[in-house]
């Protein structure tokens, strides 16, 4: 039996029984009759509220071509339904007997109702389509709904040393990859971007990838796509022998080489079972090949004899010095305290060197061995101690130009005979790096390129570098500097740019935690200029520098016009553009009067929010020192970064003949300002 009548039946007996009770009590006393009667009644209610509740609320769903709406209860039940067009609830209750369709969108109450109780109202918007198809919540409402889906899958084709390929094994499949139309309840199509899929990696073969899009929390469509993908072929191979050295009959294995393969899709990976060329490894350069699937490298190696890794006590004359090769440990010992070892080491191109130096450790803080590298031409490039305990030191890195040089080791005042093993590292490098030696100005500077980078390092405290550069014509002229950041913070660097003269024209150093700077700019004629970097608190950490440069105006500043009779001759009317270097700079610049005349000087510079007064001007003639009071009864102008761009200033009744403005700083700032004479 229903719960819901069970309750009902349960109820009248109730009250059948409170009514009975009551009118018994009406013979005894009529104000308990009526007090037995409310309780009874007020029983009904209460239990009428309480079953109300209990009313299971009805289903709202469609059928399953969408065609009709259905109403269901999870018990046996009367359903009443409302369709409104408006949220007024003014439509009239039907009682629901069948599946019903819809004429237009609307919005379907419905609740359960049993003799006098009632459930709860629900409520759904519906929307009807043309062809009368009923969809529920706003992503399936007519236009915008998506009934089926195509998805395509986008193929790139390789290119080498590029990633692409996608269709290989093992690629990772990404959203970009596939691309989905959409066709909605209109016929129209859109593309889907929030769509998922399976699966993310491909696998070697044929993979069914699923591409689902969800429309509402239990609705989808989907398509699938299909790949077949396989491995990708290798096209390139590269062999690199990983032996520090080669001696003569060293039978090669793969021990010996890394090889690495470069595949269509742009992916490199280290690759086994190569094949490597028959060969006896004679004294000098070797050709090895490698090979692996139609693919080779050639390898070269240059082999040595393993005698030359060991001292011939015949080297302790120059020219008796033992030839060693780059990163080969020679090993050797002083038999005396008056023995020296001479080694020699030719380097076909200029680069960087150090030597590294080790022996058996000592319990003495005596100094055995000094250690030196020079050429014949020159003192020592580089100079080390080595004490008994300090059993593993590696030298400053210095550069050097290519040639012949030598390696002494002697004692220095105390002897050991215990052995060392010493070699030397060298990296070649470009012209782009410092070329030693460049420590005089006059006949060594090294020729260097507006524009481009260069790398150089102080060998030494002692060292200086020095770089020579020209221009042809005036030009607009900067130097960044550079080096890793170190936690230091002295100074390490000293930078200096001058002409021929050698008159410093700019001048600034770097310390070692700020990482970049960047100088002041300037303005050169044409000529030949210097850069100088020597040490404050010396660091052999590399530098490196750019002369960055800009073809000027015609009408600008030449530099050095730091006084009268160096000042830059300028036309009435005509601006000109100059800027101070410098908190000591000053700018003169030089026009005539051929006539009495009135004139007006404007000042132009770009804006800054700083109030500070940066630059200060005055006008003077060739007869007088004193500078002229202009119309206002001054003698100075003064102008700050936040005054208006153009600012003039007059003078009235100035005679025939020569006249000098003359521009200086108050707080520096190296911006370009304009300056214009009119008369």
């Amino acid at each position: 039996m229903n719960s819901i009548y069970a309750k009902l039946i349960i109820e009248c007996i109730v009250l059948i029984a409170s009514v009975f009770s009551a009118f018994i009590t009406y013979k005894k006393s009529r104000a308990a009759f009526i007090t037995s009667l409310i309780v009874a009644l007020g029983t009904c209610v209460i239990s009428f509220i309480i079953n109300n509740s209990d009313i299971p609320t009805p289903y709202i769903n469609r059928e399953s071509d969408y065609s009709a709406i259905v109403l269901y209860t999870d018990e046996p039940m009367n359903i009443e339904y409302r369709i409104s067009t408006s949220d007024d609830g003014s439509d009239k209750w039907i009682t629901y007997k069948e599946p019903f369709k819809l004429e237009k969108s609307a919005i379907i109450y419905a609740r359960a109702k049993t003799l006098w109780y009632t459930s709860v109202e629900v409520f759904k918007a519906v929307y009807v389509t043309e062809n009368g198809l009923v969809y529920f919540s706003s992503a399936e409402k007519p236009g915008e709904a998506v009934v089926s889906i195509i998805a395509s899958y986008n193929y790139e084709d390789p290119v080498v040393n590029k990633k692409s390929g996608n269709h290989y094994s093992g690629y990772e499949i990404k959203k970009g990859d596939i691309k989905v139309i959409g066709t909605d309840l209109n016929g129209e199509e859109k593309v889907i971007s929030d769509f998922s899929y399976s699966p993310k990696i491909l696998k070697s073969g044929k993979n069914t990838i699923e591409v689902e899009y969800s429309i509402a929390d239990d609705i989808s469509v989907k398509s699938y796509i299909y790949v077949n993908a396989d491995s990708p072929k290798m096209i390139n191979l590269e062999a690199k022998y990983t032996k520090t050295n080669a001696y003569l009959n060293t039978v090669l294995d793969n021990s010996y080489f890394a090889v690495t393969g470069t595949y269509e899709d742009g992916t490199k990976k280290e690759i086994s079972g190569y094949s490597i060329s028959p060969v006896e490894l004679i004294e000098g350069k070797n050709e090895v090949t490698i090979s692996k699937d139609g693919l080779y490298d050639v390898v070269e190696i240059t082999a040595i004899d393993p005698n030359t890794i060991f001292e011939d006590e015949s080297n302790d004359d120059i020219e008796k010095a033992k030839e060693i090769y780059n990163g080969i440990k020679c090993s050797g010992s002083l038999n005396s305290d008056e023995d020296v070892d001479y080694y020699k080491m030719y380097l076909s191109q200029k680069g960087r060197v150090s030597i590294k130096f080790t022996h058996t450790k000592l319990d003495k803080d005596e100094i055995f061995w000094v250690i030196s590298l020079f050429s014949k031409e020159e003192n020592n490039i580089i100079e080390m101690n080595a004490s008994g305990k300090n059993a593993e030191l590696t030298s400053n890195t210095v550069r050097v130009s290519s040639g012949l040089y030598y390696i002494k080791v002697s004692n220095n005042y105390h002897y050991s005979n215990e052995k060392y093993t010493l070699t030397v590292l060298f990296d070649e490098e470009d012209d782009s790096y410092e070329n030693e030696p460049n420590d005089n100005l006059s006949e060594e500077a090294m020729n260097i390129s507006l524009n481009k980078k260069y790398t150089g390092n102080l060998s030494n405290e002692y060292d200086i570098d020095y770089y020579k550069f020209s221009i042809d014509e005036k030009r607009k002229v900067w130097i960044d500097f550079l080096h890793d950041k170190t936690s230091e913070s002295n100074t390490l660097w000293k930078i200096s740019l001058f002409g021929d003269g050698d008159q410093t024209l700019l001048e600034f150093d770097s310390s070692g935690e700020n990482a970049k700077i960047t100088s002041d700019s300037l303005r050169l004629p044409a000529g030949n200029y210097y850069i100088r970097i020597n040490d404050y608190h010396w660091s052999n950490i590399d530098y490196t520098f750019y002369v960055h440069s800009q073809k000027e105006e015609a009408n600008s500043e030449n530099e050095d016009n730091g006084d009268y009779s160096s000042a830059t001759k300028i036309d009435l009317n005509s601006s000109v553009t100059g800027n101070l270097q410098s908190n000591d700079d000053v700018d003169f610049y030089e026009f005539q009067l051929n006539n009495k005349s009135n004139i007006e000087v404007v000042f132009t510079h770009s804006k800054t929010d700083d109030n500070s007064v940066f630059w200060i001007y005055e006008l003077t003639s060739a007869d007088s020192s004193d500078a002229l009071t202009n119309n206002e009864d001054a003698s100075t102008v003064r102008i700050s970064g936040n005054s208006t761009n153009n600012i003039s200033s007059e003078w009235t009744s100035l005679p025939k003949g020569k006249y000098y403005l003359k521009v200086y700083s108050y707080h520096y700032n190296n911006g370009d300002y304009k300056i214009k004479v009119s008369n």
